[in-house]
């Protein structure tokens, strides 16, 4: 919980620069063609690296690099160096492949963008081509930053990785700010150079401080091989889940091209709102606790193991549930505070608002994934999931495929939803027969209470904005009175059903930090 508190701070600072972000974007393009040629030339730079070292790089790093820092009670003591060279050496095969793709993916450039951006015309598409190949530097620096993510996590030190992706985030507002107006989306572009560089700068210069770039002393060359090719095994099979994702991502791309403009910005703006409750708690809670999984599982007890992922599912879905609530139902009024000005009009509002009430279903399913997939990861099983995610990214193209005429941008973001609950299922049917007390009736039982207190919630907040808030209310004062009714409502209604987990956070993280500021005063 600790460290969970720490990097939520860090991630809600990233997440919130990131509305900021978005908040200057749209003022300055709205949602407009130039900017759907960004978001579909980003795609490619996002493809390379995630497949080579997002996701899948970190999942097989953090069970091999704790095992280097701690082998256990029977393993052993701590050896700093060891795990030095380790990630040294991770760190320049890293560098070293995404390198060579990034170069690869700049002289196949243009066939790339026939690929991605096939709805976009001739013209569109030769500007495609160069926003693609000047975004090609960034897997390579964001790359190399996550390695040093994973080696700093595992000694324990989180603030400077909880804080770098602000960096990033704030580097991209930068260039939307100061350069948009001048030079486009081609400013944007320069900030996600730019940001991709502070981000692994602040974590190398904390990284070389621990002694990373020492030379080690007694290293077994011999183990580090061995190590590499676990981390390589472990890594192949979650490559391909990650392959899944990223491609069916390509493929819904491409699909919104052919649509009116604007829709793919759209999308992105929907999914950047989704991704803040997401990324800043569930991403975050699970980030933290995935060390614990690991160090659970490598003792073999997996008792603690399904209580701590029970707590943490039951946890994640505390903040979800209602944040499902929110977005689906209250959406438009957030979107119109913080993106309806110059650029942005009614009509980017209303195409926005739909696509994140789309995505938005799916919240609660996407947060008990984050914790599902990091118990697999922690019993040193990746191909489970990977084939899960297969099917239920084939399952998104498939229905994306068939919804996109009906509900155009909003069949796109709802079939994402549909699978991601339908892997969200398969999976935990699949870790239940490995761990039976993942799956209790104490998770039921939170569930059903934080459905009960949501639903109260949003009906009292509803019957305030129709009863007592007119339409000539300035908005910003309607969506604080209404959303900020909805959160009290939901913590008392939860506080009378008791829903535990929300006590364990208030007495945990809550309480102490009230006590010592009442002592110190």
């Amino acid at each position: 919980m600790r460290a969970g508190t720490l990097l939520f701070i860090g991630l809600l600072a990233s997440r919130l620069l990131g509305v900021g972000r978005d908040v200057v974007i749209s003022a300055q393009f709205g949602t407009s063609g130039d900017l759907d040629l960004y978001i579909a030339a980003f795609r490619i730079p996002d493809l390379i690296f995630t497949l080579i070292s997002g996701g899948a790089l970190g999942s097989a790093l953090v069970p091999v690099f704790a095992r280097a820092w701690d082998p256990g009670p029977g393993g052993d003591r701590p050896d700093p160096a060891y795990l030095d060279r380790l990630a040294r050496t991770v760190l320049t095969a890293v560098t070293l492949i995404a390198s060579v793709a990034a170069v690869t993916a700049m002289v196949l450039a243009s066939s790339l963008v026939e690929i991605i951006g096939a709805g976009f015309g001739p013209d569109a598409r030769l500007r495609l081509v160069d926003l693609v190949r000047l975004m090609l530097v960034q897997p390579v620096f964001l790359g190399a930053g996550e390695v040093l993510t994973r080696y700093l996590n595992v000694r324990g030190h989180f603030a400077v990785t909880a804080f770098a992706p602000a960096v990033y985030t704030l580097a991209i507002v930068v260039g939307a700010a100061v350069f948009g107006p001048v030079l486009g989306t081609t400013g944007l572009a320069m900030g996600v150079v730019t940001g991709a560089f502070g981000f692994l700068a602040v974590q190398l210069v904390a990284s070389l401080r621990l002694g990373i770039g020492r030379s080690p002393a007694g290293a077994n060359g011999r183990s580090v091989r061995a190590d590499l090719r676990e981390i390589f095994t472990l890594m192949v099979p979650r490559l391909v889940g990650q392959g899944a994702v990223q491609l069916s991502f390509v493929a819904t791309t491409r699909l919104a091209t052919y649509l009116p403009s604007g829709r793919v910005a759209s999308l992105n703006y929907a999914w950047a709102l989704m991704m803040l409750p997401l990324g800043a708690f569930a991403m975050t809670l699970a980030n933290a606790a995935f060390p614990t999984f690991a160090a659970q599982a490598a003792r073999g007890d997996r008792d603690a193991l399904a209580t701590t992922g029970r707590q943490s599912m039951a946890t994640i879905l505390c903040v979800m549930v209602p944040a499902t609530a929110v977005v689906v139902v209250f959406g438009a009024l957030g979107i119109e505070v913080l993106f309806a000005r110059r650029a942005f009009t009614a009509e980017s509002v209303g195409l926005t608002a739909s696509a994140l009430a789309a995505y938005g279903i799916g919240l609660p399913a996407h947060g008990i994934l984050e914790v599902q997939m990091r118990l697999s990861f922690a019993l040193r099983d990746t191909r489970t999931p990977v084939v899960i995610g297969v099917i239920a990214m084939g399952a998104h193209v498939l229905l994306a495929l068939i919804l996109v005429e009906p509900l155009g941008h909003v069949g796109i973001a709802l079939s994402l939803s549909v699978a991601a609950t339908l892997e969200a299922i398969l999976l935990g049917v699949v870790l239940h027969r490995k761990l039976p007390g993942l799956h209790t009736s104490a998770l039921g039982d939170t569930t059903v209470r934080v459905l009960v207190a949501t639903i109260v919630a949003t009906g009292v907040a509803l019957g305030i904005q129709d009863q007592f808030l007119s339409d000539g209310l300035p908005v910003v004062l309607r969506a604080v009175t209404v959303i900020g009714l909805f959160g009290v409502t939901y913590l008392a209604a939860a506080a009378i059903l008791r829903v535990r987990e929300l006590g364990v956070i208030y007495e945990t993280q809550v309480r102490p930090r009230l006590a010592r500021a009442r002592a110190s005063g």
